[in-house]
């Protein structure tokens, strides 16, 4: 799939650092119901969001705590990206406590899931599975476990966003060398200085990875990232529990924080914060999806759609 090369970074940014429309909040997109969504508290965990656009529908894989407590992915359609239906679980491992973090690229005729797998508690690692139809999935098994002891990412790597530019797949994922004290793994080493970083890895056959350089490419304890091409910059956004941030890049290695630019609403929905961010750039419009945290405990989120006001979208100017 070419990468979008729409708008000027300057255009781009005067749409993104304009969240919504006055007065306007989030519009919840998925009302998490049933056995898949409703997690163990039987509110509703969803979040995640991974969205493309093919012959006019809008296909959105996205992770789902279940009421036995395990995440699967799911995928929904929409005619509009607005009004979406459930098609049921698209990936599932029994056994594995996390599938989740869906990112997905269409190379040819095949498309590319990569998502977050931890086999017990939160020791994640990112594995594969590839399709035909985007539909039906075959696993490939994991393809970027942790960094080697002592490594910046050498407890665990997750929540990827990956894409395939000029021949090569590009992966920027979140990683941890330890968890914060009262984390729910146990064994693991613990600090109350705990912080995540974005690191960078690249393939040639979306199978096998190389990380180009030991350290992380951004700090600023960013997860849950997302990123775009807009024109000949990177744009990537994160998770917070302010909102959605933003970092710009020329070259996906530099990575320059421009701050908090989706700010919560206040509304109950979001009261919390932003979960795994996802921007969807269209010829005719930019918008944000987030899974939104109404908990303090980031477990009981629902995927939102933040609204750009008449002027915003005019402002898109994707060619």
């Amino acid at each position: 799939m070419k990468p979008f090369r729409g708008p000027s970074l300057l255009a781009a940014l005067a749409i993104l650092s304009a969240t919504h429309a006055v007065g306007a909040g989030p519009e919840v997109v998925f009302d998490p119901t049933g056995d898949f969504q409703v997690a163990p508290h039987g509110a509703g965990n969803v979040y995640a969001p991974e969205i493309l656009v093919e012959n006019g529908v809008y296909r959105m894989w996205y992770g789902a705590q279940g009421r036995d407590g395990h995440d699967r992915i799911l995928l929904a359609e929409s005619p509009n990206g607005l009004a979406w239906e459930p098609k049921g679980v698209a990936l599932d491992h029994g056994d594995a406590n996390h599938v989740n973090d869906p990112s997905v690229v269409k190379v040819g005729d095949t498309f590319f899931l990569y998502y977050t797998r931890a086999p017990v508690d939160v020791r994640d690692e990112i594995a594969l599975a590839t399709s035909a139809d985007g539909v039906t999935w075959q696993e490939q098994g994991t393809v970027l476990g942790p960094g080697a002891d002592g490594a910046w990412d050498s407890l665990l790597v997750g929540r990827p966003s990956v894409l395939h530019e000029d021949g090569r797949f590009r992966m920027w994922y979140d990683g941890r060398r330890d968890l914060p004290v009262g984390a729910p793994a146990a064994g693991v080493p613990k600090s109350d200085r705990s912080v995540r970083a974005v690191g960078y890895a690249e393939s040639v056959d979306g199978l096998t990875w190389t990380r180009p350089q030991a350290e992380p490419v951004f700090g600023e304890d960013a997860g849950g990232v997302h990123v775009v091409r807009v024109g000949a910059t990177l744009v990537m956004t994160s998770e917070s529990r302010n909102g959605t941030r933003l970092a710009t890049s020329p070259d996906g290695l530099a990575w320059k924080s421009k701050g908090l630019f989706a700010e919560r609403s206040g509304a109950d929905v979001d009261r919390f914060g932003h979960v795994t961010p996802f921007l969807l750039l269209e010829p005719e419009r930019v918008t944000l999806f987030a899974g939104a945290a109404s908990k303090g405990s980031w477990d009981r989120n629902r995927i939102v759609r933040v609204p750009l006001s008449p002027q915003q979208r005019a402002r898109v100017g994707i060619r």
